[in-house]
């Protein structure tokens, strides 16, 4: 099944401009990685915590879908 919170998303370091990539997991569990040109430590932010909602409304749609295909299968 679909699994929004592996989906990956880059940016850049916002010391040397190189560009990082995470997992939307990562920013929701505000983790902290680190930068692959200048090795400076990066605390990603879910502000708002809407990285999390998204990743647990997509899975709760998903799930619901599921639910319905299986009675339409009856």
């Amino acid at each position: 099944m679909f699994d929004l919170s592996q989906e990956k998303i880059d940016f850049n370091c916002p010391d040397c401009g190189r560009g990082n990539r995470v997992t939307l997991k990562q920013v929701a569990d505000q983790a902290t990685i680190i930068c692959v040109g200048c090795w400076e430590r990066i605390y990603l932010k879910d502000n708002g915590g809407s990285a999390r909602k998204t990743i647990n409304e997509t899975k709760k749609a998903f799930k619901d879908l599921d639910s319905a295909l299986k009675k339409f299968s009856r």
